[in-house]
């Protein structure tokens, strides 16, 4: 069986996201797995009597995962349908980074994504995790717009 691997932000466009690839699993007969990637927050911390600061990743509580869980499978089960299958996973890492791990790891054949569309000024200042996804993947990524 083939899988797609999914990663969505939670944002009100996953769903759009998800359902596109659901149509594409159960045209291929593919399993979905369905991610999503919370990045880690940093907290800066005083280092010995200097003024220098070092930033430290913050961990999430197992509640804080565990909500995200819950909404990633409400997701799941929002656009599910008899012939397809989909698994979910939440992962606390680099998104970029762990979007690529997830790829080779689980053997995925295709990628979806889901792009909000924002402007040249926009990412100049934040990036954008689908420009960077692109720019190194190593198998097919399917970007679905987040506007109509």
């Amino acid at each position: 069986m083939k899988t797609i691997l999914v990663a969505v932000d939670l944002s009100p466009a996953s769903s759009k996201v998800l359902k596109e690839a659901v149509g594409l699993a159960e045209e291929l007969s593919a399993k979905i797995l369905l991610l999503h990637v919370i990045a880690p927050v940093s907290s800066a911390v005083p280092v010995g009597s200097s003024m220098e600061m070092v930033s430290v990743p913050l961990p999430l509580s197992a509640g804080e995962i565990a909500e995200v869980k819950s909404r990633l499978n409400q997701l799941a089960a929002s656009v599910a349908s008899p012939k397809s299958h989909i698994e979910t996973s939440v992962k606390e890492a680099l998104p970029v980074e762990e979007i690529k791990h997830q790829v080779e790891a689980t053997g995925a054949s295709l990628l979806v994504v889901g792009s909000h569309g924002h402007g040249g000024l926009y990412h100049l200042f934040n990036g954008s995790v689908v420009t960077e996804l692109l720019k190194q993947a190593t198998k097919p990524v399917l970007v679905v717009p987040a506007r109509n």
